[in-house]
């Protein structure tokens, strides 16, 4: 399946029927499980100290959720209003009795704090943090968008000034993100968020981590899907270039509606991936190739 098949309402005006027609793969990253993963943590796994509290009493009364968003491995995520501040905000809810291991644990603390550190427009912000003995409870930046993979399931390849915009958006948050030396390291449709006005709103840090010129990472993580050479060859790596190669296959899924790799087989995908064997297009996008020719 490709990405493109929804209705495309009264934007096909605007876009040829050419959509997702170069790659038959299937976009949901989550195919072959939920990622790769392997290697060793680089943070300890220590409580939040420091960080905003309150007592239940007082968090109920303070949010009032309104609808449920999702749920996952930990717990849940609602939509909530947060009387104190006046506006809607993402409430994630992880219960502790879920987290099977110290790893999973460290993973959501790393994710936490790197997440409160970072402060960019195009980066889903953490508001606030409150921990207790069975629960961690994060008050986040709410975006009513939905994911982009849904927007691009609905609208198939959108049209260039619109990929443009969307792209430069990510492109500015991890460049923000390697400036302070952070990897995102799982950059997917999935994990971008669109707020009101479309802006791209970058989340899921889950397996990000700091990185530095002296030493290399060795996590393979991440959705095969959108998988480096360095992570499917097993090979150590600084941290930003497996950023770089998921923002190439985010603007190719942008531009034309599909995955550039064949998503159906695992194996020959991991060959065309160590090769660097895309879906050539018929019609190829100017703006991906001027990307395509300056790398």
């Amino acid at each position: 399946m490709t990405i493109g098949t929804g209705n495309t309402g009264s934007r096909n005006s605007s876009r040829s029927t050419k959509n997702a027609k170069y790659s038959t793969s299937k976009i949901r990253s989550n195919q072959y499980g939920s990622g790769i993963m392997g290697g060793n943590s680089m943070l300890g796994g220590q409580p939040l100290c420091g960080l905003p509290g309150g007592s239940k009493s007082e968090i109920k009364h303070r949010f009032e959720i309104t609808k449920k968003l999702g749920s996952g491995t930990y717990g849940k995520v609602s939509l909530a209003y947060d009387h104190k501040t006046e506006r809607e905000v993402a409430v994630k809810l992880i219960k502790k009795s879920a987290i099977e291991n110290k790893q999973d644990l460290v993973r959501i603390r790393r994710e936490i704090r790197i997440m409160s550190a970072l402060n960019h427009p195009n980066i889903i912000q953490i508001f606030e943090v409150f921990e207790n003995r069975d629960k961690i409870i994060l008050v986040m930046e709410y975006a009513s968008g939905g994911e982009l993979y849904d927007y691009v399931s609905t609208f198939g390849s959108l049209p260039e000034p619109e990929a443009r915009r969307i792209f430069r958006q990510i492109t500015s948050a991890i460049l923000y993100c390697h400036k302070h030396k952070v990897a995102h390291r799982d950059l997917k449709l999935e994990n971008i968020l669109l707020d009101a006005n479309n802006n791209a709103k970058i989340a899921d840090f889950g397996l990000s981590n700091y990185f530095s010129d002296k030493t290399l990472l060795n996590t393979f993580c991440g959705s095969p899907l959108y998988a480096s050479p360095e992570i499917i060859n097993g090979t150590p790596y600084r941290g930003p270039e497996v950023d770089c190669w998921s923002l190439g296959i985010l603007l190719y899924t942008l531009v034309y509606g599909s995955m550039p790799f064949d998503g159906r087989d695992f194996n020959r995908m991991v060959r065309q991936i160590k090769r660097g064997a895309y879906f050539e297009p018929d019609t190829p996008s100017s703006l991906f190739t001027q990307i395509i020719l300056f790398v």
